[in-house]
């Protein structure tokens, strides 16, 4: 039951890794009296910056998280999140905001070694329980931060900056846990078990074929020489091993028109949902007075809450996915869309909350239901690359339609954005719609043309 171990000691570390209950108030925290930041400088240059440095971190990270072994970075993802809310605390300048944000955006790519450790250290066959582990613990820790800051603040126990303390305790307790994780003595692509058994007279035949290895022993200079020989030809051979690995699971997986398909949803929506989530609180705070009670915390509990049981109902539906599901993504995307229109000319402080919560949790429905549908079609253990190939992406469309939206010559108010990201996904509903169309005329046509076939051949034999 070694690995049940391994599991809880991860799951501590992720629960207090989305312990974080400032982050329900930060906008009005910047904003407040602590920071007198105006809300365009929240908007148009300091939240921005954490969606560049998550875009600009990712590729690197995920390629020396499988080359590290996972538990650096996951230290590290501690580390640049407790930096994060030390300069929160600390900073008063703009300058220092970005820079903070910078630390929160590789915060959320570090991430990706929290969720494939697990991976790496158990057998397959415990693959779908300890990922429900890892996502439960997440859950959990973000359903207590919403509600102890909801409580803290709403019984005036805590205020806005004395929320960071908590958060930034929390985080250095996180990292330091993470020191007690196990070490990884393989990886998927740069230390695999096969690598680990490579010969190492292979390896000195290609140094004899290229050095004179008599001399080589015959001199002690010479001698480290060899040994470092050696060192490079092993770490030259990992990295064409891995890339060659990577490179094949890349094209068995987006080869598959079905996981093409799927993959375009979830880098697109993904896209959308980061953005929507990222300023949320921003449009928030235009529907509230000076005076008015804030409950955004509570409004993260619910909203986690909720999330939770519907992704764990939607994974024991029976359902066709295939056959329906480009139709339930276009009303998906297409209800998210409203939501936003409606957000956008919407004042009600209520409504607000309420189209958020049943947006975010109509997004984990869907990308729980494509997360499935992708993992059906490649292998196990490509499902990393896939998810990071498609965060990836989704993060290249995110940092565009900033640029485009919120930093470029448009520079949209924020009402006005969020009619454009309404605008996105009514655009994505309509392609889905099509494709959907598409899907069901061909699946009849595949049924008619099967029980023409069977009809045929019974009189045949008749």
């Amino acid at each position: 039951m070694k690995w049940i171990i391994i599991s809880c000691i991860l799951c501590i570390f992720g629960c207090f890794k989305e312990f974080r209950p400032s982050e329900s108030f930060v906008t009005n925290y910047l904003t407040g009296p602590w920071k007198n930041f105006t809300d365009d400088q929240v908007n148009e240059e300091i939240f921005p910056v954490s969606t560049y440095s998550y875009f600009a971190t990712l590729v690197i990270i995920f390629l020396i998280t499988d080359f590290l072994r996972y538990k650096p970075i996951i230290i590290l993802c501690g580390i640049s999140g407790a930096i994060t809310f030390l300069l929160i605390i600390l900073g008063q300048d703009v300058l220092t905001m970005q820079i903070l944000e910078f630390f929160y955006g590789l915060f959320f790519s570090t991430e990706v070694a929290y969720y494939t450790y697990i991976y790496a250290k158990v057998d397959k066959k415990h693959y779908q329980e300890v990922t429900s582990h890892t996502k439960a613990a997440s859950l959990f820790g973000r359903c207590m931060a919403g509600i102890v800051a909801q409580l803290t603040v709403s019984f005036d126990i805590l205020d806005y900056h004395q929320l960071n303390y908590i958060t930034l305790a929390v985080l250095i307790f996180a990292t330091l846990w993470a020191f007690f994780l196990p070490s990884v003595p393989q990886s998927i692509y740069f230390h695999r078990k096969d690598d680990n058994h490579i010969s190492l007279t292979h390896k000195e035949d290609i140094v004899l074929q290229q050095n004179n290895v008599n001399q080589i022993f015959q001199r002690s200079e010479q001698s480290k020489e060899y040994s470092s020989s050696r060192l490079n030809i092993s770490l030259i051979y990992k990295v064409k091993k891995a890339y060659i690995l990577l490179w094949k699971d890349f094209l068995g997986a987006y080869s598959n028109s079905h996981v093409i398909k799927w993959s375009i949803w979830w880098s697109f929506s993904t896209c959308g949902y980061l953005q929507v989530i990222s300023y949320i609180q921003l449009l928030w705070k235009t529907a509230v007075l000076p005076e008015d009670k804030i409950y955004n915390g509570a409004i993260d509990f619910l909203y986690t809450i909720i999330g939770t049981i519907t992704v764990f109902c939607i994974g024991k539906m029976p359902l066709n996915w295939s056959l329906i599901g480009d139709v339930l993504v276009s009303f998906m995307s297409f209800v998210e869309g409203s939501l936003l229109v409606l957000s956008s000319f919407n004042y009600n402080i209520w409504l607000l909350y309420a189209a958020y919560i049943i947006f975010g949790n109509i997004y984990h429905i869907m990308v729980t239901i494509a997360s499935f549908e992708v993992a059906k079609c490649i292998s196990e253990d490509s499902y990393g690359l896939i998810f990071g190939v498609n965060t990836f992406f989704a993060l290249l469309l995110q940092s565009l339609l900033t640029a485009i939206v919120v930093n470029g010559n448009l520079k949209l108010d924020l009402r006005s954005q969020y009619f454009v990201y309404g605008g996105y996904f009514i655009v994505i509903s309509i392609f889905y719609i099509i494709i959907g169309i598409i899907n069901i005329i061909q699946h009849c046509k595949k049924g008619i043309g099967f029980k023409i076939w069977k009809n045929t051949r019974r009189g045949i034999e008749d």
